[in-house]
This record gives C-alpha cells, sequence and structure tokens, in this order.
C-alpha cells in the first residue's frame, strides 16, 4: 500500500488521552481501496482488525493491540456543491464546521470544538450546544463485512443520543451534509461563543477524551458527579477535571488501568448517592 505502515507503534499517539501500549501494526490507508484491501486480508486471515480516526473519544488498554490498528485520517477528501457536501470518513469535523462558516452556510456550528473526525461524529451521533450529526446527514457510504461498497441515507439509519445503528456493524467511509445558506457574521459570531463556552469550562490544556459519561435524561452527569464530591479526585494519573466533573484529565503518566478505576468507582459512589447508573459515552478498547 502506498501509505504509512508502522510496527510496535505507541498508541498514546493515536489517541486525544495520550495513553495505550504498543500496537502491532498500524496502518494511514490514503484511499478507500487500500481501506477495503486491508479489511478483506484481515477478515480471510482471521487478523483483528480496528479503524480509528483522530482517537478523540476512545480508551487505549496499557496492553497494546494485536493485528492490525487503521487510522482513517487519509480519508479527507472533499467536495462542495451549493448547499452539501461530500465528506470523507477521516475529514477532521471541526475543520469542516469552519469551511461551511467561511461559506455562509449554517447547521455546523455545534461542531466546531469537536475534535474527532466526519466517521467518527456519524458513529457516535456527535453533538454539541443542541445540534447534533444527525440533523444534517444526508447519507453515508459504507464498507459491509463482505467488502461491498453500499450507499445509505439517513431514514435507513437510527440515531439515538450519543450512538447510531451502523457502530461496530460497518465501515463509515464517506458521509453527505446538507446545510443551508445563513449570515455569515452570525454563524461566525455562534461558533467563537461555543468555542469560548468550551474553552471555559472544559481542561483543554490537559489531555482528555472530552466527556466520560453520556448525560442520564433529564440531569447531567458532570453535576452529579460534582455533587457527589468527585472534583479534583485522582487515582494514579487519572484525575476528575477541576474545571468539568465529566471529564477525566492524564496528569502525565495516567494508564489506562487508572481511568478505569476511577470510571468504576465514581459509577459506584454516584449510584449509592443518587441512584443513577452513569454509562460511559467514551470506548474503551480491550487487549487481545
Amino acid at each position: 500500500m502506498s501509505g504509512q505502515v508502522e510496527h510496535r507503534y505507541p498508541l498514546k499517539k493515536l489517541n486525544t488521552w495520550r495513553i495505550g501500549g504498543l500496537a502491532e501494526t498500524v496502518c494511514w490507508p490514503e484511499n478507500e481501496e487500500e481501506l477495503r484491501e486491508i479489511w478483506l486480508k484481515c477478515q480471510e486471515q482471521g487478523i483483528p482488525f480496528r479503524l480509528f480516526g483522530r482517537g478523540s473519544n476512545v480508551l487505549f488498554p496499557d496492553e497494546g493491540l494485536t493485528g492490525v490498528t487503521v487510522i482513517s485520517t487519509g480519508l479527507a477528501q472533499s467536495a462542495w456543491d451549493s448547499e452539501r457536501v461530500r465528506v470523507g470518513a477521516g475529514y477532521s469535523l471541526a475543520r469542516l464546521s469552519q469551511e461551511a462558516a467561511d461559506r455562509g452556510l449554517t447547521g455546523l456550528e455545534f461542531a466546531r470544538g469537536i475534535p474527532g473526525t466526519v466517521g467518527g461524529a456519524v458513529v457516535m451521533n456527535a453533538g454539541a450546544h443542541g445540534g447534533s450529526i444527525q440533523d444534517i446527514l444526508e447519507e453515508v457510504k459504507i464498507l459491509t463485512p463482505q467488502g461491498e461498497l453500499q450507499r445509505l441515507a439517513k431514514q435507513e439509519i437510527q440515531f439515538g443520543y450519543r450512538e447510531c445503528s451502523l457502530r461496530d456493524q460497518v465501515i463509515i467511509l464517506e458521509g453527505i451534509f446538507c446545510l443551508k445558506s445563513g449570515d455569515p457574521d452570525v454563524i461566525q459570531a455562534t461558533m467563537s461563543e461555543n468555542l469560548a463556552k468550551r474553552k471555559a469550562a472544559q481542561p483543554l490544556e490537559l489531555p482528555n477524551a472530552g466527556s466520560v459519561f453520556r448525560n442520564p435524561p433529564g440531569d447531567s452527569a458532570g453535576r452529579l458527579i460534582e455533587k457527589a464530591g468527585w472534583k479534583g479526585k485522582r487515582l494514579g494519573g487519572a484525575q476528575v477535571s477541576l474545571k468539568h466533573g465529566n471529564f477525566i484529565v492524564n496528569q502525565g503518566d495516567a494508564t489506562a488501568h487508572d481511568v478505569l478505576a476511577l470510571i468504576r468507582e465514581i459509577q459506584k459512589d454516584v449510584h449509592h448517592q443518587f441512584g443513577v447508573e452513569l454509562k460511559t459515552e467514551v470506548r474503551y478498547i480491550p487487549p487481545s
């Protein structure tokens, strides 16, 4: 393949938490056909295959990963057509949001501060500030387990809070999004306001993976965690952020075991105090 290939590569370089052991093999395919070939060969030979984008919502294991770890950031093509844009799964969502604003298109303001890729955003129905991917998605192109390329309209996909029915079922290759014309000044002002709120409320100065827990119905995970007294508490190198209770930061030497232990203790205590079961939003990738 023409894309980059590395062996025994540090997983901590592939995620925003900066945590993880060594990956046996990491590939950065440069196009859909390379990704398809890797996928099919792994299927044929029974080799573990995992696909990630910018690693902004995952926790990698300290023990590392066997098999092939594929990074989608090379699938970064984009094509604008009036109010519609076709974009590869590895494209930066924040960059796409800014490009939409530069074109005077509204609908992606919520995504300006989200650090992940388009593919990951679709899989988890990423959202913020009252908006989400499902609001603007029109169609996705996917790779099936059999290696077939298909297109699915939004109506063929089930979306929920930070989830969609495609997760762990297929590989997303690209998405088509439909936006609307708007006032460029208002769009930019909204984005600037969202970014300011994010900077004020979130610990962007330390490695983290965004919100750790999903908000329970009618409540805020951060509020419950803070009320339970966990803000600032630490296990090993993992600490509940002093800025926001729903963020766990890496103080420099955190391990996956530190983070998982902290998550379990928070879940146990919040359930004990308030009877609420906190479910994780971040995804732990177990070793194999």
